[in-house]
């Protein structure tokens, strides 16, 4: 298939031959998806007339929740967000892959959720949503890693879960008793079980019982299968080096005892306790869970080209992957999104004897190549530096502060370009001890502003 064609119909013989907007008046019962765009990219100018009907956002980069459209305005510009959306339901469908090729993310999702998992943060769950209720779009396989995310973020979710132990409460059982009596008879039942049968030594009973086998946990033992015969499955080879498997097994003899009978129309009618926040969250993840396999186990291992529309924030899963990278050489001495006034926060910022940062992720490659565009970073950075909540934080009260910006390093090595790297532009793939700030390089323009690329894992 060629990049400037949507994704057509087998049996649509000449198809290909029609543009896409007589392809649309023609068959506007199936949905034409877009060719993949990448971000911050445009769509193509010959798809534009498709979209007369759709009423794109103003400013869709600080729209919290979930972004419309993905994100795209109204000038056919892609931003942050990757994934699938309807523009038009079950009509027109926009594919929005990342700017940088083959980023691993399920190692962004691993590290992410280690974190949350680490430091309690509720700060995952702002990085992508899955639109389960709507219709799913046809894709390429770029997008394929949708379900190893919902996956791995389902059992760090049932893990933390289980950590605290799993909940009881009162579930109504029938059973036929012998020689007793439990909570009261069910006449009806009981004449036809027992009296009709002569069977004399049997009472037919209804009974409350307090236990763990309940509807919700049954549920998310039903979850637990599908994650377990997935990871054993495909992604196997991927998470042996990880604590994935061994948290598979701690959960499966957790659930050991627990049914997984629970049908359909069941789980549409469980209810949720907010004082149960790890029980909802889990709940709802399963849900998504079960139903991405259309609740048969046996369609773990059926791979399609079809997904639900799904969003994720490449800005904010960025910042996770630095934390991580922060946290790991420098324990104790990073605080991540800190509050300041004006519900302003800041990334990270680095508290220790010899120093005291500023620090803040952007999601911008071509920082690497050239400082353009900057201006407006440096101005949101020197707030957050100016910031007398944050400087209580750093304990730095009128001290002028040092300020770091990280961006991620182009998937293109410069090396394999013979060309000699920008003198202002330095790399960390991996933090080194000692203070940050020497492995940092100057940006000329500014005092005391300093930027530093951390790169992308990488498939």
């Amino acid at each position: 298939m060629k990049m400037n064609e949507p994704i057509l119909n087998k049996t649509d013989v000449g198809a290909k031959n029609f543009s896409p907007l007589q392809y649309a008046q023609q068959h506007i019962k199936r949905a034409i998806v877009v060719p993949p765009i990448r971000e911050h990219t445009k769509i193509p100018e010959q798809y534009h007339t498709l979209f007369e009907n759709v009423k794109f956002v103003g400013n869709p980069t600080e729209y919290l929740g979930i972004p419309k459209y993905l994100g795209i305005d109204q000038n056919f510009t892609a931003s942050y967000y990757i994934g699938t959306s309807w523009l038009i339901e079950n009509e027109l469908a926009v594919v929005v892959t990342p700017k940088m090729e083959n980023i691993d993310f399920v190692q962004m999702f691993l590290t992410a959720l280690e974190l949350e998992e680490k430091y309690k943060k509720d700060y995952f769950s702002k990085c992508y949503g899955i639109c389960l209720d709507e219709p799913h779009i046809e894709t390429t396989t770029q997008l394929s890693q949708l379900t190893p995310m919902l996956v791995l973020h389902y059992i760090s979710l049932l893990y933390r879960m289980a950590q605290r132990g799993l909940k009881k409460n009162y579930v109504t059982q029938e059973e036929n008793l012998k020689s007793k009596v439990k909570g009261r008879i069910m006449i009806g039942r009981h004449l036809q079980k027992n009296v009709f049968m002569q069977r004399a030594d049997r009472i037919f009973c209804q009974f409350q019982e307090y236990t763990n086998d309940t509807p919700e946990n049954r549920l998310l033992k039903r979850a637990l299968l599908f994650a377990d015969r997935f990871v054993n499955g495909s992604m196997q080879q991927k998470l042996s080096d990880t604590n994935i498997p061994h948290k598979l097994s701690r959960l499966k003899t957790l659930f050991n005892h627990i049914s997984d009978d629970i049908e359909p129309y069941q789980i549409q009618h469980l209810p949720t306790n907010k004082l149960y926040k790890d029980y909802r969250d889990a709940i709802r993840v399963a849900k998504m869970l079960l139903r991405r396999f259309d609740y048969s186990i046996a369609k773990v291992d059926d791979y399609n080209h079809s997904t639900p529309p799904f969003w994720i924030d490449m800005s904010r899963l960025y910042e996770m992957w630095v934390w991580s990278k922060l946290d790991t050489v420098y324990p104790k001495q990073i605080e991540f999104q800190v509050d300041g006034h004006c519900k302003s926060q800041v990334d990270y910022i680095k508290v220790s004897a010899n120093e005291k940062l500023v620090m803040d992720a952007k999601y911008k490659p071509h920082y690497e190549d050239s400082n353009h565009g900057i201006l407006a970073d440096i101005r949101e950075i020197s707030g957050y530096a100016r910031d007398r909540k944050i400087l209580n934080h750093l304990d730095a009260n009128d001290d002028e502060v040092k300020c770091v910006i990280i961006y991620p390093q182009r998937e293109i090595l410069r090396q394999e370009e013979n060309d000699d790297p920008i003198d202002d532009c330095k790399e960390a793939v991996n933090f080194e001890n000692g203070d940050l700030l020497p492995q940092c390089s100057e940006i000329r323009w500014f005092r005391n502003f300093y930027k530093i690329s951390v790169p992308l894992p990488i498939k």
